[in-house]
This record gives C-alpha cells, structure tokens and sequence, in this order.
C-alpha cells in the first residue's frame, strides 16, 4: 500500500497528467480503444526503459535510482510512473497535431501522414524538455531519478536516446493513428469548441509546467552549474516554441480564403474509408 500511495500521490504531476489523458481520450477514442492503446504504451514504456537499462537499447544505457524501491511501484527495475507517462505524452502530442494540422475550423485534416509527422515532431520536442529537467531532480520536488552512464549533446542526454524515444514515438503515434483511422473530418465553429483543444493544453502543460521548475531551479541555486543548466534549459522553450508557434500562425492562416479574409467553409464529415473510394 505504502507502494500504491507513492506512486500515485509522490508522484502528483503524474497522476494529475494521467487522469487528464484519461478523460480527454476516452470522449475521443471510446474506452475500447482507449483500453487498447494505453496497453500498448505502457507495454512499450516497461520493454523500451528496462531494455535500457539493461541492454543499452533503445535509449543508451542508464539506470534509475535505487533508493526508489519501497517507497514507489517498480516493473522490472524502472518506476511504473516512468512507463505510464508514455500513454499521455504520446496521446497529446498526437491530439496536439491534428488540431495545428487541421487547423481551427475542422475537427482533422484530410494529411494524415503530415498529423502523423506532427505528432511525431511534437513528442520529441516535448521530451527535449521534460527529461533535461528531470535530470536536475534531486534539485526540486521530483527527487533523483535516472542517470545516463555517458556524455550527451543536449544536456547531457546522448544523442542514441533522442533516436530511440524518437522511434518509440513513431510506434505510439502509429497505433493512435491506426486506431482512429475512420474518424471523420467535421466542422468546428470556433477554437474554443474544437475537441482537440483539450490535447493541447495538455501537452503545452507537460512543457510549460517542466520550463517553470527549470525557471525556479535556475533562481534558488544561483552563479552554480546546475543554475546556469535550468536556466539554459528554461530558455530552450522560447528557442524551439516560438517558431513552432509562429509557423503555426502562418498556417492557419493560410487556410482562409485567399482575397476573402474568411475561413474556408468547412467540409462535411468524410471518414477516412469514404475518402479512399
């Protein structure tokens, strides 16, 4: 019990992130697939992490705290909480990109492959965050976890294990864009109301929420290494954000009608199937 409890209270920010995937894609994928799918990611979270940390493969070689056993569930020698945060990270990444694909206006687009693509990108990304800060735990509240055997280029993390989470995210994504293959394009009246929205905020959460630790690392350990670090990596977000966010707003843009000011009408629901007759 004492087990159960860490996990789900000690690590909070989890939890939290969790239930909102929970919810977010059950009205999305119905709890079939969302019950196939989260099965998948966790089993791909438990094999690539332990494969890892024994074999070296897929993210190089690295090791998680010992001292974590007792006071958190464990699968193999890797934190539960490590493999569960695959469902989430890679569910909003891919929500995430069929709305800044599709734009506004329409519940997805008619560019699979460029929402596949998207998703991919946007899972990277998140993680060229998340995992530099939580290599500065023992700094804030989420404690040591995880320690790299050898030297990295993005602070240091090696380069192997960007290739690897990068692959892992293709696989996930896949699976997501398998599962909703007949999903509809519909009409969306505003931003506000589009279903994606949600997905979004979720995985501008996990970043932002990641950056403000960073920011506060940087502040309370000042003129140190580890302070110079948060606050390099603090600053990354602005580096990569921005242009995502601008060429997001060019986009979007270039759906309305060109010499009409407007938004393209939207079309009417076609499912993938529909659309390969």
């Amino acid at each position: 019990m004492e087990e159960i409890i860490g996990t789900v209270a000690g690590r909070w920010y989890v939890t939290a992130f969790g239930i909102a995937f929970v919810v977010l894609a059950r009205r999305h994928l119905g709890w079939r697939a969302l019950g196939i799918y989260s099965a998948i990611a966790l089993a791909v979270g438990v094999i690539a992490e332990n494969g890892s940390v024994h074999l070296g493969i897929p993210y190089t070689r690295y090791s998680f705290n010992p001292s974590l056993r007792g006071d958190e569930l464990f699968v193999g020698d890797v934190p539960l909480m490590v493999s569960l945060s695959y469902t989430f990270m890679a569910y909003f990444a891919f929500a995430a990109a069929r709305l800044i694909v599709a734009g506004p206006r329409r519940s997805r687009s008619r560019l699979p492959v460029l929402e596949y693509l998207t998703a991919v990108m946007l899972a990277v990304w998140a993680l060229w965050v998340v995992d530099p800060v939580s290599r500065l735990g023992a700094h804030f509240f989420l404690g040591e976890l995880f320690r790299y055997d050898g030297p990295g280029f993005w602070f240091g993390l090696p380069l192997g294990s960007q290739l690897g989470f990068t692959a892992t995210s293709c696989v996930l994504v896949g699976v997501l864009t398998w599962l909703t293959r007949d999903e509809p394009i519909e009409p969306v009246d505003t931003l506000a109301r589009h279903p994606r929205l949600g997905a979004l905020g979720g995985f501008l959460g996990q970043v932002l929420f990641m950056t403000a630790t960073a920011f506060v690392v940087a502040r309370t350990n000042p003129g140190t290494e580890i302070g110079r670090t948060a606050d390099a990596l603090a600053g990354s977000t602005l580096i990569i954000g921005l242009p995502v966010v601008l060429l997001t707003a060019v986009h979007w843009r270039s759906l309305t009608v060109p010499g009409d000011g407007g938004e393209q009408a939207a079309p009417e629901p076609v499912s993938a199937r529909q659309r390969a007759h």
